[in-house]
Parts: C-alpha cells; structure tokens; sequence
C-alpha cells in the first residue's frame, strides 16, 4: 500500500488542506510581537537570576552560549538564557 490509496486509507477519505496564514487586521486589540529570545549578552557576572526549578542565584560566569550561575544548596548549573523558568531579577 503506497502512494495516493495508501494515505487515502490512512485519512479515511478526507482530504486535508493546509492551514491557511490568518491575516492581522490592523485595529485588533491583540497585535502579536515578535518574541526576542535572550542572549547571553543580557547577563553579567554578579546579576541575580531565578529559575522555576532550582531558585534564586547569582551568576558567576558568561560563555557565549550558556551562562554559569550558582543556585546556593541547589549547586552550580550551566543554564541557556532561553531556559523555560529562567530570568534575569
């Protein structure tokens, strides 16, 4: 079973278009921003961070791609700016 009977059996006859591009009206209340990730330009030695997982802490170094922050009794952990949970206080 391959090519066009074979992915007809698989969606029992129904044919799937692609979703279409929704078009932004330009007087709604809820424009869309485009989101910016942080980068490890952001942090600097000494700033205070949190993170959902292990707490509070202070960052003691930046590399380019992670930053190295010490969370207390949680350890040192090497954490990528754009961590869920993580953020600069």
């Amino acid at each position: 079973m391959f090519g066009e009977s074979a992915r007809r059996a698989q969606t029992r006859g129904v044919t799937q278009s692609p979703p279409r591009q929704r078009r932004p009206l330009p007087t709604s209340p809820f424009q869309r921003k485009e989101v910016t990730l942080p980068t490890t330009a952001d942090f600097h030695v000494g700033d205070r961070v949190t993170h959902d997982h292990c707490g509070l802490g202070r960052v003691v170094a930046v590399s380019e791609h992670y930053v190295t922050v010490d969370f207390g009794s949680a350890g040192t952990k090497q954490v990528t700016p754009a961590a869920r949970g993580f953020s600069i206080l």
